[in-house]
């Protein structure tokens, strides 16, 4: 797993861009309509882009992989050449057909949007739309550049579009909110300049083209509308949470925003960087009928990825609210913002965990091209969410959505590995759930070291300094206590830590 931790410092520099961004909107735009208009006209595009090249990379890498060891690498090049083609034109088209039902998108993100608020909603929205074709057609070099082991530079274009996007605040605050839209589009087309170099010392040679009739495209069509349902279950999710929260009160959208993502902070850094590192090498084991290999990958990202996430969820959860007011409070985010967003962030920890269980299992499925089971556990996915949501936010106002939420993804990660138990064999070996019980109990310590340690230093000290010496403290109480432990992942990291030194 060195890549995936190699990987993982490259996200938590691109994550700290992403906060960056968002501690702009806070300080600019705090919790206002301004703000809450231009979360939901980033989330479109971004909602189409992620949903559709993600659907399209997860089943593109594993046929790419098939071609290889079937036919040749050039004609897994001419595969990847046609693909990207047939998705430019049709994204495209479909950036046109948002044109024109962008106030119909509008109102479905946020039903509570009208008059002004709902009128420059629609005008952000048509710009960024205009997006969609270039960041769908660079997520297939994305995924190239993943099976060829260029990772860094795969997740490194976000820090671009961060940077652009937080500019564009800047001027917009300066000067014109519709700087806000055009921001978005530059961001998301500028952000994959970085890819092109890369490409171009590699085998690749783009060819135009455009062929539907192509036996590997088929095979994709056959997978892609089940993996786009299955992959999309995350935005869909938020999507229903921002649109049940726009008719709560102003602002709402920003605070579950805010909150979703310190979230989305963790679930980059650790989840996304595990996926992207050892999704290629499941789809090769898959390919190869490798499935003992396959499960050793998938035992071996579970206790990485708990590793981190366990600690990182009980963190969030015991110090949201001294975290979010570090980051958020200051300029038009008040105290009272940060009260509701830290309330919001604690319950949405704990579907961090679900999240990573849930993006690692199911990708099991796609190497071994059943896209039918992640769809049913999807829809179950949504459908509680929903159902959840609508009851609790009666009683419980917008915590009843993050808590729905969290719920919804917990049952979802217990219901995959159910599955994958039934089609694979267990997916967790007696050691591999040995480790994960050293990884909770020692969390579990930790997480009342950082409690207990944050409430009398912060009685002594600034508060800064109080959360930073606690959740040093409980930090190193975890390491600790897992070597006490005897688990195999912390010697495992300390052992890749000395391995880089004796190569330096």
């Amino acid at each position: 797993m060195k890549t995936s931790y190699i990987l993982m410092i490259v996200t938590i520099i691109s994550k700290i861009f992403g906060l960056a961004r968002e501690k702009a909107l806070a300080q600019f735009f705090g919790t206002s309509i301004i703000a809450d208009v231009f979360l939901v006209a980033f989330q479109i595009p971004m909602t189409f882009t992620n949903v559709i090249s993600g659907a399209t990379a997860n089943g593109y890498i594993p046929i790419y992989n098939e071609i290889l060891e079937t036919s040749s690498e050039e004609e897994a090049n001419k595969f990847t050449s046609n693909l990207s083609n047939i998705v430019l034109l049709l994204t495209f088209f479909l950036s046109l057909l948002g044109l024109i039902f962008s106030k119909n998108l509008v109102n479905l993100m946020a039903i509570g949007f009208t008059g002004e608020k709902l009128e420059l909603a629609v005008y952000m929205t048509r710009i960024a739309l205009l997006s969609i074709a270039a960041t769908t057609f660079f997520s297939i070099f994305k995924a190239y550049l993943q099976i060829k082991k260029k990772f860094i530079v795969s997740i490194a274009h976000a820090i671009i579009m961060n940077i652009i996007i937080i500019a564009a605040m800047y001027i917009a605050k300066k000067t014109s909110v519709n700087y806000l839209a055009w921001g978005i589009f530059f961001a998301f087309v500028f952000q994959y300049i970085i890819f092109i170099p890369y490409i171009a010392k590699s085998s690749y040679k783009h060819k135009f083209i455009f062929d539907l009739k192509d036996e590997n495209f088929r095979k994709l069509m056959k997978i892609i509308l089940p993996v786009i349902i299955s992959t999309s279950v995350i935005e869909l999710n938020f999507i229903i949470s921002k649109s049940l929260s726009s008719e709560l009160f102003s602002g709402a959208i920003s605070s579950l925003n805010y909150a979703y993502k310190l979230q989305g902070f963790v679930t980059g850094i650790v989840v996304t960087s595990i996926v992207t590192a050892v999704y290629p090498e499941m789809a090769k084991s898959a390919s190869e009928k490798d499935f003992s290999g396959l499960k050793e990958k998938i035992q071996d990202s579970i206790i990485t990825m708990s590793f981190l996430v366990v600690p990182a969820t009980i963190g969030l959860f015991i110090l949201a609210e001294p975290i979010v007011k570090l980051l958020f409070v200051g300029g038009a985010f008040s105290k009272q913002d940060g009260v509701i967003t830290a309330e919001v962030l604690a319950l949405y920890s704990f579907g961090i965990i679900g999240i990573g269980f849930r993006e690692i299992i199911s990708r099991v499925f796609y190497t071994i091209m059943d896209a039918k089971t992640p769809v049913i556990n999807s829809i179950i996915i949504v459908l509680l969410n929903i159902g959840l949501s609508l009851i609790l936010i009666g009683k419980m106002g917008i915590l009843g959505l993050a808590l729905a939420t969290s719920v919804s993804f917990i049952v979802g990660a217990i219901l995959i590995i159910i599955s994958a138990n039934r089609r694979i064999g267990s997916v967790f070996s007696k050691k591999s759930i040995k480790e994960l019980l050293k990884i909770l109990i020692a969390a579990l310590v930790m997480g009342v070291i950082a409690k207990v340690s944050f409430e009398y230093l912060n009685s002594l000290i600034d508060f800064k300094i109080a959360m930073l010496l606690a959740i040093g403290l409980s930090g190193l109480s975890y390491l600790i206590l897992l070597i006490v432990f005897k688990s195999s992942e912390i010697y495992n990291f300390t052992d890749k830590i000395k391995a880089r030194k004796n190569k330096n």
